[in-house]
């Protein structure tokens, strides 16, 4: 079972929001992330509300009181004082113009139930805005009722007056019904402390239903004031930029921390080969730190696991080599050495020494044989492995194969057939690369089959035009169902069903590497038609064109 399978049998029986949200790098990156970026909104509202508290502090106004609604519903007038109201001048009235509250002592004396008519009702949004006219008669105040509106956007004048210097009513329909104010209540219009206060009253009733009208006299806002609190209101906002900062780094370490964890797996199975000389990758399949690998890396670890599968293989398959390889040497080299020797010390009788001459010829040809063979398949295993192409008709180089091997053939007493076909079957072959790989064939269809045996090689096209098709089949003893697998293997050359003819065990693995280095391939017949026993059967691809390139033939053929 692949490390994606054990994932996906956890996540299984896991909740699938659960199971992924543990076993997903991405995922939890994302909620490292999202928790980040939460943190990030939080450090922002934070410092935006304590700034909103600095305004607020510093600039109190009717909706600074509208906030301690429910304790004003009750008589609670405790709520007005401290926090951003303590710079401000309050009083309660009750219908009938008792005080119920005074912020101060000061705000009792300067704040009277007979100012209620020229104080502006806040829930208007009204105001008065007042100027001076010089004029020849003397000077005259100009007295505006003013409102916002369009979102306050615009300005508009409510009612107006002129006042003359005794405060007397000259122009206008604001404060009809009255010829003068007194200097009391023009103080009140224009600001309590001579500007220096805006005042305005909200009236509003109990949670018995009693009328209530509370009078705020609240610091008017300078130009300097409001650059002071704005500059306090800065200073803030540069608070919360180590808080960032340190945010960042923290996510910063737990991504990367994150990310490590998941690799670590990887880390362990690699430390795991290394640690044992790359002799047995076993704790690569079976190490437990597999349960930590991520969904997305899952994929990584199964690839490293066949990678390898794939060295250990090829590692087996070059200490087999080098065994096979030793072995078939030592017993011909065997031979060589106690006949060379017993030459050497005159213990063979003259009659002997020409038949062991013989003896010593045949063994040495068996070497080279066998060295000629291994350093042929060492070449054509090497990538950087150069072919001579050349355009070429498939069944005349089949006839030439054939021919060259019928000596061997009629000394092994195996009749040897071959059928051409009648189409031209121009192919991009390695003529002495496709020769080798032909003569192997045949040659293990006569070694390896009793006196007798019929040999056929035929050459055709395949029905659709794209390959040539080359058969070499024996009515020999076949193939044992347990070897056919591995017939192509370099050194395979045991078999019970086969007569004990000797060999190097690498001819057949010479024409698969051949077939494939020209853009082929060869394979065992499963099931061969009667009366064959055994077919092995070469497909190369057709030459596109006369002239054509054979690297693009090879491309198009999937070997380049």
């Amino acid at each position: 079972m692949t490390a994606r399978d054990r994932l996906r049998a956890r996540l299984g029986s896991a909740p699938p929001a659960l199971g992924g949200l543990t076993h997903s790098l991405a995922a939890r990156c994302l909620v490292v992330l999202a928790l980040y970026a939460l943190a990030l909104v939080g450090v922002l509202m934070g410092s935006g509300a304590l700034s909103e508290v600095v305004f607020e502090g510093a600039f109190p106004s009717m909706d600074t009181v509208l906030e301690r609604r429910d304790a004003l519903a009750r008589d609670d007038f405790g709520a007005l004082a401290g926090g951003g109201l303590s710079r401000c001048l309050i009083v309660v009235f009750d219908a009938d113009g008792r005080r119920l509250y005074a912020s101060s002592q000061e705000a009792a004396e300067k704040i009277r139930a007979s100012d209620l008519d020229v104080i502006g009702e806040a829930s208007d949004g009204l105001f008065f805005e007042v100027f001076e006219e010089p004029t020849e008669a003397g000077l005259r105040h100009r007295v505006m009722l003013c409102a916002y509106v369009d979102g306050g956007d615009s300005k508009v004048v409510s009612a107006w007056c002129v006042l003359d210097e005794d405060l007397r009513v000259v122009e206008g329909t604001l404060f009809s019904g009255r010829g003068a104010l007194t200097p009391r209540e023009f103080g009140l219009i224009k600001g309590v402390y001579d500007g220096r206060m805006s005042i305005s009253r909200l009236d509003y009733e109990s949670e018995g239903g009693d009328p209530r009208t509370l009078v705020l006299a609240a610091p008017i806002v300078s130009d300097a004031g409001y650059s002071r609190v704005a500059s306090m209101a800065s200073r803030l906002w540069l608070l919360a930029v180590p808080l960032v900062l340190v945010l960042t780094g923290v996510a910063a370490l737990v991504l990367g921390r994150l990310v490590r964890r998941s690799a670590r797996p990887l880390d362990r199975a690699i430390a795991a080969c290394r640690d044992a000389g790359g002799d047995d990758g076993s704790e690569v399949a079976e190490s437990p730190a597999v349960a930590g690998v991520p969904i997305e890396l899952a994929p990584v670890y199964d690839n490293f696991r066949d990678l390898m599968g794939r060295l250990r293989a090829a590692r087996d398959g070059q200490r087999r080599m080098v065994a096979s390889v030793s072995h078939d040497l030592k017993t011909p080299l065997t031979v060589i050495r106690g006949y060379a020797q017993a030459l050497c010390e005159g213990r063979v009788p003259p009659e002997r020494v020409d038949a062991y001459h013989r003896v010593i010829l045949g063994r040495a040809l068996v070497a080279t044989e066998l060295l000629d063979e291994l350093s042929t398949y060492a070449r054509m295993e090497h990538p950087e492995h150069a072919l001579d192409l050349v355009r070429l008709d498939a069944r005349d180089l089949v006839a030439e194969s054939v021919d060259e091997a019928r000596a061997l053939a009629e000394q092994r007493g195996c009749p040897l057939e071959r059928s051409l076909g009648p189409r031209e079957a121009p192919v991009l072959v390695d003529a002495l690369l496709f020769r080798r790989m032909l003569l192997n064939l045949v040659g293990n269809a006569v070694e390896h089959n009793p006196p007798g045996t019929r040999v056929l090689v035929s050459c055709s096209t395949s029905p659709e035009g794209a390959s040539v098709r080359i058969v070499v089949a024996d009515t020999g003893v076949g193939v044992a169902p347990d070897l056919a697998p591995h017939v192509f293997e370099p050194f395979v050359t045991e078999n019970a069903a086969r007569t004990a003819g000797g060999g190097t065990g690498l001819g057949l693995a010479i024409s698969r590497r051949a077939a494939e280095l020209m853009g082929g391939r060869v394979s065992l017949a499963p099931s061969p038609e009667a009366p064959w026993a055994t077919e092995f059967v070469v497909e190369l691809p057709l030459a596109t064109g006369r002239g054509a390139d054979p690297k693009e033939t090879l491309r198009s053929s999937g070997t380049l």
